[in-house]
């Protein structure tokens, strides 16, 4: 239901929306009103051509969870999903990754820079592709190739959300006094992934954001990326109402 709502909500469906009435209006003969719905819409991506919306939307929000200097020594990595388009890695027979695809490519890095760390990877689903895909590493491995043959790595596909995220990371990895884990997602995700996470006594992971979406720098600028402007509203204006339900529901401390 709540996909659904969102679905709706987010800013790009509100513009189909109203491209949508201002036709109907059209129909009914109701010219004023489709002139006004029009008009709101031109206005609109006007807006996101000519200023900087993502970025005052996206970077308070990428600006609450700065990088950490990385420890030497990490026990762990757990990396969130949402990376990967599984239906098209699966049709292919090789990794397909979608825009925010850094956080893969964080895990590979990481995982070599510590040869010793156990990886956690959620939002892997089993039944979007073969089995021995999720096997031990080897030759047909989607994610790390034979590099990494022999390593500890976890898939998890039983989460649907953040909040599960951090449920089933926790158990899988339990963690011990004394150990290093790291925390990959999204910069704009990061805030409430982590707090996720902490709200469920993972109180030392260390936060390791990836897939900036905005500069930190709200001068205004042309943008003629129309869809990927809208794309990245969508995301922001999401993940603010994300962290806002979690607030209300206890999924994160206040």
């Amino acid at each position: 239901m709540s996909e659904a709502l969102w679905a709706l909500l987010q800013p790009s469906s509100l513009l189909v929306v109203f491209i949508c009435l201002a036709l109907f209006a059209t129909w009914l003969r109701w010219h004023a009103l489709a002139a006004s719905l029009l008009t709101l819409v031109l206005v609109a991506i006007g807006v996101a051509v000519l200023l900087p919306v993502t970025e005052w939307i996206a970077g308070p929000l990428e600006a609450q969870v700065a990088p950490e200097p990385l420890p030497e020594r990490v026990d762990g990595i757990v990396v969130l999903g949402g990376a990967v388009e599984w239906r098209i890695t699966a049709a292919r027979g090789q990794l397909t990754l979608n825009d925010a695809g850094e956080r893969v490519a964080a895990a590979a890095a990481l995982a070599q820079r510590y040869p010793e760390a156990r990886l956690v990877l959620t939002g892997v689903f089993g039944d979007a592709f073969a089995q021995d895909f999720r096997a031990q590493p080897g030759e047909r491995s989607l994610f790390f190739g034979p590099v990494f043959a022999g390593r500890d790595i976890r898939y998890l596909g039983a989460a649907r959300s953040t909040f599960e995220d951090a449920i089933v990371a926790l158990a899988e990895a339990a963690p011990v006094a004394g150990e290093t884990w790291l925390l990959v997602t999204s910069a704009m995700h990061m805030p409430r992934a982590l707090a996720t996470f902490r709200t469920q006594g993972w109180t030392t992971i260390i936060p390791y954001p990836v897939d900036y979406r905005s500069t930190g720098s709200a001068a205004p600028g042309l943008d003629w990326d129309v869809a990927g402007t809208l794309a990245d509203l969508d995301r922001a204006v999401r993940e603010w109402g994300a962290l806002e339900v979690y607030r209300r529901t206890g999924r994160i401390a206040p």
